[in-house]
């Protein structure tokens, strides 16, 4: 199973202190490069930019095919975590 996250379910799961439920859960979970910099790119926010870099299972990827992804935000309902 491939797990796609978008920012949202990351930061809600950092602020619970539960990130890693989604490793428990999914094993590796992919992140999108726009993802990834907006988690990452925030100097108001060092330690969850650490958290996101420091999580071994997040996978960030190269978004190659632009009309997959909006397949799959629609699939998904807009945003959020979707499995493919």
């Amino acid at each position: 199973m491939i797990v796609v996250s978008d920012s949202t379910p990351l930061i809600t799961l950092m602020k619970a202190g539960q990130l890693n439920v989604l490793n428990k859960l999914f094993g590796d979970v992919l992140i999108p490069q726009a993802v990834y910099s907006e988690l990452t790119g925030n100097e108001n926010f060092p330690e969850e930019a650490k958290q996101i870099q420091n999580s071994e299972f997040l996978k960030v990827v190269t978004v190659e095919d632009e009309k997959a992804i909006s397949l799959l935000q629609r699939a998904a309902g807009g945003a959020g975590i979707a499995q493919a």
